[in-house]
């Protein structure tokens, strides 16, 4: 009879990490041509800063791919706000 619980219990794990794992690759962005022939070279990879994280990829994107993306997020670029060190207030950043 114990042995009904955990078979049902296991079909129920199984049908709801089915139905999660369908939601998740739903939102997966997948490549159409099968794999990349873009070789990643973790030695163009350059560290500008740890805190806050900033890297460089040379070769990432060619200098057209660098423009068109800067013109696409040109108007949406606002200053962000930043908590002060002695306060812990909200204020304008001056990055």
């Amino acid at each position: 009879m114990e042995y009904r619980y955990f078979l049902g219990f296991f079909l129920l794990l199984l049908i709801n990490f089915t139905l999660v794992s369908a939601e998740i690759n739903g939102s997966v962005l997948k490549m159409r041509g099968g794999t990349s022939s873009v070789q990643f070279d973790p030695t163009s990879v350059t560290q500008l800063s740890w805190r806050p994280r900033a890297f460089i990829y040379n070769g990432f994107l060619s200098s057209e791919e660098c423009d068109h993306l800067i013109f696409l997020a040109k108007d949406k670029l606002e200053k962000s706000m930043v908590a002060d060190d002695v306060s812990g207030q909200s204020i304008e950043s001056e990055v």
